[in-house]
C-alpha cells in the first residue's frame, strides 16, 4: 500500500513538473529563439540559391533545417501554453530571385559567425531554463551547433579561409603578478597584453569586419533613405572600432586579422525587406554590447577597459537609434511583458 501511495505521489509530481507553465525567463528564450530563426531561415534562403560552391550550400541547407527545427519546436511549445508565437520573418521579407549580394567569402564568414553566436547563446538559454521539455530543446539546440560549428570549421580550415587568433611566444614557468603597474594602461610602462586580452581584441576586430560589409551591402541595396543613413553610419562605427583594436595589436607587433578576397557584389537589389535588414543589424548590435561588456570584465589593463567603455556607449547609443527607427515604421515587434495593472485600473474607471 506504501508503495502504491509512493509511486502515485511520484506520478503527481511529474504531472505537474509537466505542466508547470513557462518561467518568465523561458517565455522570453523561447519567443526570441523563434523570432531570431525566422529571420536567418529567410536569409539562409537566399544564400542557399546564390551560393556557388557546393560544399558552403552544404552547410546552409544544414542551417536551414535547424532553423526549421528550432521555429517548428518552439511555436509548438509556445502554441501548448497558450502564448503568442512572433509573426516574425517569412516569405514578405525577402525576395529569392534577387542577385547575391554577398560573395561565398561572405557566406563563410557570416555563418561561422552566427553558429558562434548560437553557442553562446543557446548556452545561456539552457542555463535559464528550468522546465525540462525548454531544457531538452536548448540541450539539443546547443549539441546541434557545436556539431555544425565543429562541420564548418573543418571546410573552412581545409579550404585555407578561417582565419585564426595570433599565434604568441609566451613565458614557459607559471609566475604571479608582484607589482600594481600590472593594470597600468595609461601612463609609464604598459605590460604586454595578456593572451586573454588578445583573444577578445581578435574577436572585436573579426566581428566588426562581418558586420561593417553587413552594414555596407545593405546601405547599397535598402530602399529607404533613412535606412541607407543607418547602414552607412553602422559601417563607419565598424571601421572605426577595428582600426581602434587593430591600433592595440600593431602596438605589441602583431597583425591584426585579415581575409584575401571580395565580400561584395555590385549589386543594387535588395534580397531583403528593410525591416528584416533593421533587425539584423540591431540583433547584431546587442550581442556586440554583450561581447564588449564580457572582454571589459576581462582585460585587467586600464586602457583597454577605458577602449571597451567607450565603444559600448557608441554601439549602444547606434542600437537604441535602430530600435528607434524600427518603432517608427511599425517594424519592432514587442516582446512578451508583464500586464500593466495600471492601465487596466484606469479602463474601469472609465
Amino acid at each position: 500500500m506504501e508503495q502504491q501511495t509512493e509511486v502515485e505521489a511520484q506520478g503527481t509530481i511529474q504531472e505537474i513538473h509537466h505542466h508547470a507553465p513557462l518561467t518568465s525567463s523561458e517565455l522570453a528564450l523561447l519567443w526570441r529563439t523563434n523570432l531570431y530563426y525566422t529571420m536567418i531561415r529567410c536569409i539562409h534562403s537566399h544564400f542557399v540559391r546564390t551560393a556557388n560552391d557546393p560544399d558552403l550550400r552544404t552547410l546552409i541547407e544544414n542551417g536551414l533545417s535547424i532553423c526549421e527545427t528550432r521555429i517548428n519546436k518552439t511555436s509548438q511549445i509556445l502554441k501548448m501554453e497558450g502564448q503568442p508565437i512572433p509573426k516574425g520573418f517569412g516569405d514578405k521579407d525577402i525576395d529569392l530571385g534577387a542577385p547575391r549580394l554577398f560573395t561565398d567569402l561572405y557566406y563563410y564568414f557570416w555563418t561561422l559567425s552566427m553558429i558562434q553566436i548560437g553557442l553562446m547563446i543557446n548556452g545561456k538559454n539552457l542555463s535559464h531554463s528550468t522546465r525540462e521539455d525548454v531544457r531538452n530543446f536548448y540541450t539539443e539546440a546547443l549539441s546541434s551547433t557545436t556539431r555544425y560549428y565543429n562541420w564548418i570549421s573543418e571546410v573552412m580550415l581545409k579550404k585555407g579561409i578561417y582565419i585564426r587568433s595570433p599565434i604568441i611566444n609566451t613565458c614557459k614557468e607559471a609566475d604571479t603578478v608582484e607589482k600594481q603597474n600590472f593594470l597600468r594602461g595609461f601612463l609609464g610602462e604598459r605590460r604586454p597584453l595578456l593572451a586573454e586580452e588578445i583573444d577578445f581584441i581578435f574577436f572585436g576586430i573579426r566581428n566588426n569586419q562581418i558586420g561593417g560589409a553587413l552594414t555596407t551591402g545593405f546601405q547599397q541595396v535598402a530602399r529607404s533613405e533613412q535606412v541607407r543613413a543607418y547602414m552607412a553610419r553602422g559601417a563607419e562605427i565598424a571601421k572605426k572600432h577595428v582600426e581602434i583594436f587593430s591600433k592595440t595589436l600593431r602596438k605589441e607587433n602583431l597583425q591584426a586579422p585579415m581575409h584575401s578576397g571580395e565580400l561584395l557584389t555590385d549589386s543594387t537589389i535588395p534580397p531583403y525587406s528593410n525591416m528584416l535588414m533593421m533587425q539584423h543589424v540591431v540583433v547584431l548590435n546587442g550581442i556586440g554590447i554583450g561581447n564588449y561588456a564580457t572582454a571589459m570584465a576581462s582585460s585587467l589593463r586600464h586602457d583597454l577597459s577605458i577602449n571597451y567603455m567607450r565603444l559600448i556607449a557608441e554601439t549602444a547609443n547606434y542600437g537604441e537609434d535602430g530600435i528607434n527607427i524600427m518603432i517608427e515604421n511599425r517594424w519592432f515587434e514587442e516582446p512578451p511583458r508583464i500586464i500593466d495593472r495600471r492601465e487596466l485600473a484606469k479602463e474601469q474607471v472609465h
